[in-house]
């Protein structure tokens, strides 16, 4: 019952509310990057150190001769894939026509959130302060489009 009551809640907001959750999300996700990310073996690890080793990864990916790579690989390649999409969601979020799109997004966003979490139990690694900000940041950029904000037209009105 309560998750009904938010998406109307949701749906009859005004679009400048949405527009206000996407930039509180990207403000956070952004100032995650200062924060210490990330602890492994005693070593911490600021966000943007992090986002650097993910992008390594990505790049690695495609780089690599042979095609053999690690699973750690593919995760922390997915993982960085979350620093790529979330200003692609910003960037699309004024235009209504792309709201599957976004929705597209919002789902490998999470897939990719999965991905970061199995490769931090795969390898011992341990969240801060700002892993929990990027999340939450990456998260409050795309719910809105979870429970979208503009009415449907009704068609007997017409």
């Amino acid at each position: 019952m309560a998750l009904l009551e938010v998406r109307m809640t949701l749906r009859n907001t005004r679009p400048w509310i949405v527009a206000v959750i996407r930039l509180a999300g990207l403000a956070i996700f952004v100032l995650a990057f200062l924060q210490p990310g990330v602890a492994r073996e005693g070593q911490t690890y600021v966000g943007w150190k992090c986002a650097s080793v993910a992008a390594s990864f990505e790049q690695n990916l495609f780089l690599k001769p042979g095609g053999h790579h690690e699973s750690f690989e593919f995760l922390a390649a997915l993982s960085g894939l979350i620093n790529l999409l979330v200003p692609f969601t910003i960037v699309a979020s004024p235009i209504c026509a792309l709201l599957v799109l976004r929705r597209i997004f919002a789902v490998a966003i999470v897939g990719c959130m999965i991905a970061t979490w199995a490769l931090f139990a795969q390898q011992q690694i341990s969240p801060l302060v700002g892993h929990i900000m990027w999340i939450a940041g990456a998260l409050l950029v795309v719910v809105p489009d979870a429970f979208p904000s503009r009415r449907p037209i009704d068609a007997s009105r017409v």
